[in-house]
């Protein structure tokens, strides 16, 4: 058996860590490439300085005096041409037989690549390369190829594979494998004080500032709740001047990104988790927010927002609660609801854990795409 090669793979465990998931689970030795086409690194260093499948001939063109190899050597090689020798040399040398390429935007650059080398290529889409129009307007043409030469496209929630189907992907060739905590998340144990936690990036499609404005609003009637907003990114910092302006800045902590062992302690210090995510003006969804399961899996009520795959993960009135997207004084009423009723936290955050435990559990996550690396190997 040959090895996987995964594509996409990226060092930042907190904002990545689905995709961590797959290199640390799936069987058998990966070969892990970093960065973005045609730039792929393995092991931090760039492949087309280092990979060739004509080796001597690239060793001979390096004895050239400067002017010849720069004329003959340096002006083409960002070409296609030598990226694709780059790239067999590499598959070749490190024995890959099956590709996955994380987000389609890898798949729809790597796929021309793979269909000549006649290896099998599954991607896994992930949100906004299957949501957010720009991306899809600049990817669409190269999208189609990709549906053409896939051998299976992963998706991450039912209104994703809706959306790709809309961009033409084969209903047969997509596989609905919806994301699962760690297991880790499934031994906390919540104190349910007064606390309520949100993880996730600071960017439009997560609307921290509305989170924030839910809770300002629940300040009013509860002085004694606290929020943890957990993350970085872009608009940290004016949460952080909301916080100020709105006179909820003693209550409100951001911590900035953390690890996945700072984390859990959090999750076992709430009584509730909070995310508001929204479609931005210009267009985009979540897939499955990882956070959303990993509170459910924490025996967290969650209170969120009727987008994407949260519909599927959070059952309204059972395992926590949803609201329309930007509707903050919704949000605020179901946030009043479990604050200080410890009992009804309980209880749906019990329900919680067992809907994820059944439907979103990580090995059932990795038994999916094992399956399908499996199934190409045997094409």
């Amino acid at each position: 058996m040959g090895k996987l090669c995964i594509i996409g793979v990226d060092d930042n465990k907190v904002l990545k860590d689905f995709i961590r998931a797959h290199v640390d689970y799936l069987d058998g030795e990966k070969v892990c490439l970093s960065h973005w086409y045609p730039e792929y690194k393995l092991n931090g260093r760039t492949i087309r300085y280092f990979y060739s499948a004509h080796p001597t001939q690239a060793k001979l063109l390096k004895l050239l005096p400067q002017f010849l190899y720069h004329r003959l050597v340096t002006r083409r090689e960002l070409s296609e041409a030598v990226i694709h020798d780059a790239l067999k040399g590499l598959f070749r040398d490190h024995q890959v037989d099956v590709i996955l390429a994380e987000f389609g935007t890898t798949g729809a650059d790597i796929c021309g690549h793979a269909e000549r080398l006649n290896i099998p290529l599954i991607v896994h889409f992930h949100g906004h390369d299957a949501h957010r129009t720009s991306v899809v307007e600049e990817y669409k043409v190269r999208y189609r190829r990709l549906f053409d030469c896939a051998f299976k496209i992963l998706s991450v929630s039912n209104y994703m594979t809706d959306a790709l189907i809309r961009l033409g992907a084969d209903p047969s060739k997509i596989v609905y494998n919806p994301y699962g905590p760690r297991e880790s998340f499934f031994e906390v144990r919540p104190n349910y004080q007064n606390t309520i936690l949100a993880v996730g990036r600071f960017t439009d499609i997560k609307a921290p500032q509305l989170t924030l404005m839910a809770f300002k609003l629940l300040q009013e009637e509860c002085p004694d709740v606290n929020l943890v907003m957990v993350g970085d990114e872009g608009l940290l910092e004016s949460c952080k001047t909301l916080a100020k302006v709105w006179g909820v800045e003693s209550k409100v902590s951001f911590p900035g990104a953390v690890n996945h062992a700072e984390v859990l302690p959090l999750f076992a210090q709430a009584c509730c988790f909070v995310q508001h995510s929204v479609c931005p003006s210009y267009g985009d969804a979540e897939g499955t927010p990882v956070a959303i399961l990993e509170a459910g899996a924490a025996g967290l009520p969650v209170v969120s927002t009727r987008h994407a795959g949260i519909k599927d993960a959070v059952v309204h009135g059972k395992t926590g609660f949803l609201v329309e997207e930007r509707d903050v004084v919704g949000m605020k009423n179901h946030l009043r609801a479990l604050i200080g009723n410890k009992q009804l936290c309980k209880q749906m955050g019990e329900a919680a854990r067992e809907h994820i435990r059944v439907n979103y559990n990580i090995k059932r996550h990795i038994a999916c795409i094992q399956e399908q690396v499996d199934a190409a190997r045997r094409q």
